[in-house]
């Protein structure tokens, strides 16, 4: 028998078993490592609408106390459903708080809007210990605008000072929104692979 009539059997004959093992291998990883990428690209979509939202949130509670001439601010709460920002106007000019929040002295200007679900939400990622100044992190809320979760702005464009703190689904990768009480500006950053990076200015 010929090599070439040879040949043609083997080809004939298709893949073997050992064949079919090793192509089945290859294609589950080309599966996984495409399923990982995907994973990925969502967490890292999921945390720029929390920061879109973050942002529109902030833009609008100081502009809101610049033209109102009155003290507005953001009031953080968490729920089954995770933690909403909800906009209030101080009400008798001496200042937001809880108590005038509750007694319906300082108004709601919005219904509470959820910052986050599912890939990204607030919380602290994983590893963290320091905050982007290198201080230390005591507890794991992610919502430090003083006792009350008030972040407040007036008419001057100073604000509390604080830090919302979010983080994907996984918890490798954290972002940080630093709101500066001097002018309410705000400097994100981002945690990844155990240190942090500035990657905004707003």
């Amino acid at each position: 028998m010929s090599e070439t009539t040879r040949a043609s059997r083997r080809g004939e004959r298709g893949m073997s078993c050992a064949d079919v093992l090793v192509t089945a291998a290859i294609l589950g990883l080309c599966a996984i490592t495409a399923a990982g990428a995907l994973g990925r690209q969502l967490e890292q979509s999921a945390l720029k609408s929390l920061a879109t939202t973050f942002h529109a949130l902030v833009v609008e509670a100081s502009s809101t106390a610049v033209i109102r001439r009155q003290n507005t601010g953001l009031l953080f709460r968490g729920g089954p459903s995770g933690i909403t920002a909800q906009l209030y106007v101080d009400g008798d000019r001496d200042g937001l708080s809880l108590t005038d929040i509750r007694d319906g002295i300082d108004r709601s200007l919005s219904s509470p809007i959820p910052l986050g679900q599912g890939a990204a939400q607030p919380g602290l990622p994983l590893g963290v210990e320091r905050d982007p100044s290198g201080n230390s992190l005591v507890g794991q809320d992610p919502i430090r605008f003083g006792p009350t979760d008030l972040l407040s702005f007036t008419p001057h464009a100073t604000a509390t000072p604080g830090t919302l703190y979010a983080r994907d689904a996984s918890g490798q990768e954290g972002w940080a929104f630093r709101v500066a009480g001097i002018d309410g500006r705000v400097r994100v950053y981002r945690w990844w692979r155990g240190s942090w990076t500035e990657i905004a200015h707003w």
